[in-house]
């Protein structure tokens, strides 16, 4: 039976093995060394050799395996072993393709020689250190540069073979370097940095040998690149090559789908990467506003964002083999790009990020984005208010000019009226328009905004150091409505430990205390503030202003009636039950059996009837704590302790069942 050999060794040739698996007659990958053999995986129709093979080595393998085509796959600076490849498959009229590497940038600022000959004579009239990236093929041109034991650092591949030819030629201790990549951009500016290269070759290998990657780490690093350019040949691409192979032995190609972001909007901002899937693309997927990112693009196009109707689409039109979904922005940061991940998960997916509008907005004002929320109520709800207090600065998506008047006016509402606000709409475009202020003014403002839009908050220093603190009594709006005093507090917050984005109810809310600091907790989360007494709402929505708290719902009315349109909580604090614990635990567990709930027991009523309850409920894991706190007082020249009521705080939560472990597979005796 006819078969194909494919000489790799390359990220080419493992990609155009797995492209075969399974699909066309038997194929045998050669592979100079072990290493090379360990890339790809042996089984199915998928034979892998390792072996450096002359000519005659080649025949007698491809007469073997009754070769019909031979992919050369091999380093595009393998220029004999092509040669070797070349004229076997000349010699018996056997087809052969040469797959190509990607090209790669070329850098104005790199030293360009055409062999390593040409390298080592450019640098042996130089000073300063040198790292050498070209491997250990041919080292003995290095060995003329003057000094080049102290002055060349060698990185080779972490093989036996290689490590030998660099000590061979002069190169060991410090100044060989035995690793295995792929190495990132921070790695190779870390090791031209360790060893003060003002120097580095390497050889224009392409982006999937990692060429591009040490050339931006040299700029970083001050190092001058010299590099070794890749020698001209004739051949096709890979996605051409599998193009041809799915022709030639009946099957079609996989389906594969990119996610590609296409930053603000103006097709001078789309990455290279972007463009280059665009260009290959056979259908071109996403709302107007993307697709008129890709004019000029000979790819179909269908106009669609919603993920559902897009897998249906996807499922009638099976003719698509690359299939491009384009995102606004950048696809990792509030995109729909999750949506579609999950809705196409029996597909094939990369990702190609974009710029984002907030990385846009922020060069636009001079503002860092480092230690800033990056938030959005497009499509969703957000506390942002409250992400504005605790960090001062925020930056928000907002969809809509009427969501731009709702957040003016809640920023004034809490207290942020002097915020320094900016306003940007159609980011990127020729008609971008950008408008700054305090929050106040421009909530005055007589204005029709934009949709789609960033702004950027900002409160001023003294509204954080004068901001009101929780822990302290006297911040706090008061009435003759009871108040659950700061020491109480702190271990009631301590026993609730609530997640960021729990859903709370403080039960006997009173003046919000409790329910001020648990949303101070759960920034993400929401907190239902129940109190029966009308004054005790006033309260609530007050200190809510006061302390800058967005996240905290005042309900009118008595547990458990005022708790049945609730959503179902994680965590209730229960401070005044007015005689219906039993009922208010009932009602709150029939939302959630897992929800924790502490109780604070002022008498010795209520703390009856929570023993009564662990009692009928043995199963209950239950906590009880007595805490007396005192209050020092000065009387005349004296320092006296004031004690408070003492208060019982009961936990309760409910014991999750463990299921008990199976005994299979043990011996009998």
């Amino acid at each position: 039976m006819a078969s194909i050999m494919i000489f790799a060794g390359t990220t080419e040739g493992r990609k155009i093995a797995e492209f075969l698996r399974g699909h066309a007659p038997k194929v045998y990958v050669l592979t100079a060394t072990e290493y090379g053999k360990e890339q790809v995986e042996d089984g199915e129709n998928i034979h892998v050799l390792a072996g450096r093979l002359d000519v005659e080595g080649m025949r007698e393998l491809a007469y073997g395996c009754q070769a019909e085509l031979v992919i050369d796959a091999t380093h595009p600076f393998a220029m004999e072993v092509t040669k070797n490849i070349q004229k076997m498959c000349r010699e018996e009229s056997i087809s052969y393709m040469r797959v190509l590497r990607e090209g790669s940038v070329k850098d104005g600022n790199a030293v360009w020689v055409k062999n390593i000959r040409e390298a080592a004579d450019y640098l042996k009239d130089k000073e300063g250190n040198v790292l050498i990236t070209t491997g250990s093929k041919e080292l003995a041109p290095y060995t003329e540069i003057p000094d080049y034991q102290s002055r060349c650092f060698l990185r080779v591949l972490s093989t036996k073979e290689a490590v030998q030819k660099a000590v061979e030629n002069g190169f060991e201790g410090k100044h060989l370097i035995a690793m295995q990549g792929p190495f990132s951009q921070e790695m190779n500016e870390q090791l031209l940095r360790h060893v003060q290269a003002k120097y580095m070759v390497t050889k224009e290998s392409g982006r999937s040998g990692g060429y591009e990657e040490k050339l931006r780490a040299a700029k970083k690093a001050g190092a001058v690149a010299v590099v070794i350019g890749r020698p001209l040949e004739k051949g096709v691409t890979l996605d051409e090559a599998f193009q041809i192979l799915a022709e030639k032995y009946g099957f079609r190609r996989p389906r594969h789908i990119t996610l590609v972001g296409v930053g603000p909007g103006d097709e001078s901002l789309l990455t290279k990467a972007a463009q280059r899937a665009m260009k290959s693309a056979d259908v071109l997927i996403g709302a107007k506003r993307m697709l008129q990112a890709a004019e000029g693009i000979a790819a179909e196009r269908y106009e669609e964002y919603r993920a559902d109707k897009i897998e249906e689409f996807l499922r009638i039109n099976s003719r698509y083999r690359q299939i491009v979904i384009l995102l606004s922005g950048d696809v990792s940061f509030y995109s729909g790009a999750a949506k579609l991940k999950e809705t196409l998960k029996e597909y094939e997916m990369s990702v190609i990020p974009g710029i984002s509008s907030i990385s846009c907005m922020a060069a636009r004002i001079g503002k860092g984005v480092e230690h800033t929320p990056l938030l959005s109520i497009h499509g969703r709800n957000c506390n942002y208010v409250d992400y504005l207090r605790e960090y001062g600065r925020i930056f928000l998506l907002v969809s809509s000019g009427k969501e731009i008047e709702t957040v003016l006016r809640r920023l004034c509402r809490y207290g942020y009226g002097s915020a320094s606000v900016y306003v940007g709409s159609r980011l990127s475009y020729p008609k971008e328009n950008l408008i700054s202020g305090t929050a106040k003014r421009l909530s005055e403002k007589e204005k029709i905004w934009d949709g789609l839009s960033v702004m950027y908050v900002e409160i001023p220093e003294i509204l954080v150091e004068e901001a009101p603190q929780e822990t302290e009594d006297g911040d706090f709006i008061r009435g003759k409505i009871p108040m659950t005093k700061s020491g109480i507090r702190s271990v009631v917050l301590a026993k609730m430990n609530p997640q960021k984005d729990a859903v709370i109810y403080d039960v006997g809310a009173g003046t919000g205390s409790v329910s001020i600091a648990l949303a101070k907790k759960s920034i993400d989360g929401m907190v239902f503030a129940i109190e029966k007494k009308i004054e005790g709402i006033a309260l609530i929505h007050k200190n809510k202003r006061h302390f800058h708290v967005s996240n905290i719902q005042a309900v009118h009315g008595e547990a458990p009636e005022a708790l049945e349109q609730l959503p179902a909580p994680d965590l209730a604090f229960v401070g005044g039950s007015s005689g219906n614990l039993t009922s208010i635990l009932e009602a709150i567990w029939s939302k959630n059996p897992e929800a924790k709930i502490v109780v604070s027991a002022i008498t010795l009523n209520t703390l009856a009837e929570c023993t009564e309850y662990i009692k009928r409920h043995p199963k209950l894991g239950a906590d009880i704590m007595q805490i007396q706190v005192s209050q020092g007082k000065k009387v005349g020249r004296y320092q006296m302790m004031t004690g408070q009521n003492p208060i019982y705080i009961v936990t309760f939560e409910r014991r999750k069942e463990k299921k008990e472990q199976g005994r299979e597979g043990e011996k009998k005796e």
